[in-house]
């Protein structure tokens, strides 16, 4: 692991390796969060020269690096910084460029359009660069903002191009850039085991969030069609939503979609991390202790760099999710 700190001294940019100060690196993400964050500890030794040396003054909205095997995997401000007066060591909290996106909001009246035209207009408003932005080709016939935030804006696009692709979508920041990829690609030449790299695992599942009759209404409040799932029914009771029928979106298939079954999720720890296994990407598992078989979803991750060791943190999910974002405004036609 590298760890660069990055600013601007008198107009210039300066990029200094702080890689020796540092002590712990934690690299983090969920797909519920979406920006990516890292948290780096530098040591405070004042009586150590090649610490002093280094002449580390790191300031809120200066940007740190972090590089693993030869490339760069985050890109993020500092948000925030922890000190004590005690001599030990100093704690940077960093968020990735898409925090931007979270807390800027905007208002805007889309039409005829796309959900990847969408997202490089709403980026290129807020001087965001747009890297990899995935083609849905899904026509979004009117889309009506006032003022939602800059990433609910772009994944409600994508909601929308969802209803009609099929496909789950997640934005990432590459660098600087930000992408928008297919959700649940599969970590390759990579397996989690208890024989060799698994450490703890713990297994939960839930119906709190279980959704089994779906009833459909058109826009002026008439219920036009129903969907149910008869074995979560017969099993569970009824847990009944709504869907309002939107232009141009098949009102079975997007209902159908807002079922919710039993929820199983699992925490697992592991040593000798791999670096794709990030929020959003799946991952095989394989645990005879909790019955763990097959391919599963990571919602969230945490990678620890420690002492020369690399342990990650991971929630998985039994299901492909994606960050839907939804408007009860009335859209027109």
């Amino acid at each position: 692991m590298t760890v660069e700190w990055f600013r601007s001294e008198n107009g210039v940019p300066v990029t200094t390796d702080i890689t020796e100060a540092v002590s712990t690196v934690n690299w983090s993400g969920s797909t519920s969060q979406a920006a990516r964050t890292a948290e780096i500890a530098v040591i405070n030794a004042p009586d150590d020269t090649n610490i002093v040396n280094l002449n580390i003054k790191i300031a809120t909205g200066d940007a740190i690096k972090l590089y693993e095997n030869g490339g760069m995997i985050f890109y993020g401000e500092v948000q925030t910084i922890e000190k004590t007066s005690d001599p030990g060591t100093l704690t940077y909290n960093c968020t990735d460029l898409l925090s931007h996106l979270l807390r800027s909001t905007g208002v805007y009246n889309f039409s005829n359009t796309t959900a990847e035209d969408i997202t490089k207009k709403v980026c290129a408003d807020f001087a965001i660069e747009t890297g990899t932005v995935v083609e849905s080709k899904a026509p979004i016939k009117k889309m009506i903002v006032d003022g939602e935030t800059i990433y609910d804006i772009i994944m409600r696009a994508y909601t929308k191009a969802s209803k009609q692709t099929g496909n789950l979508y997640i934005c990432r920041m590459d660098g600087t850039k930000l992408s928008v990829e297919i959700k649940g690609t599969q970590v390759q030449n990579f397996v989690l085991a208890d024989e060799y790299n698994i450490t703890n695992t713990s297994y939960q599942e839930t119906i709190e969030n279980m959704v089994n009759v779906v009833k459909i209404y058109n826009d002026k409040g008439k219920q036009i069609g129903e969907v149910r799932n008869d074995e979560l029914i017969n099993r569970y009771g009824i847990y009944q939503q709504i869907y309002k029928k939107e232009k141009g979106i098949n009102e079975t298939t997007a209902a159908q979609n807002m079922f919710v079954g039993v929820e199983k999720r699992v925490d697992l720890d592991g040593i000798n991390g791999d670096l794709k296994c990030i929020a959003g990407n799946g991952v095989e598992v394989y645990d005879k202790a909790t019955g763990l078989n097959g391919l599963f979803w990571i919602d969230g991750d945490t990678h620890t760099w420690e002492n020369g060791n690399h342990v990650m943190s991971l929630e998985l999910n039994f299901q492909n999710i994606m960050d839907s974002k939804e408007s009860d405004e009335k859209e027109g036609k």
